[in-house]
């Protein structure tokens, strides 16, 4: 490596395509938001035994997580380019 020289990217010589992991980051975090929102509404509904104050929280964090977190992300990422 000759002075003045960039050191290697790590994503280029590792073959991991970013876009990829940007994309199941963001399906694992919408997967979790539905997760949370079919737990918060099942203890709505009383399948679950929990106060129906933190089923209705519980729903309210899903719905936020599966279309909020994503879209930050998004343009967290798209800031840093």
């Amino acid at each position: 490596m000759q002075p003045g020289d960039q050191p290697p990217d790590p994503d280029q010589n590792s073959g991991r395509d970013p876009a990829a992991a940007k994309f199941w980051t963001l399906q694992g975090i919408r997967l979790v938001g539905i997760v949370t929102a079919m737990a918060g509404a099942a203890g709505v509904a009383e399948k679950l035994a929990m106060p129906q104050w933190a089923a209705g929280l519980l729903l309210a964090a899903g719905v936020g997580i599966y279309f909020g977190l994503p879209v930050a992300l998004a343009r967290k990422w798209k800031a840093e380019r």
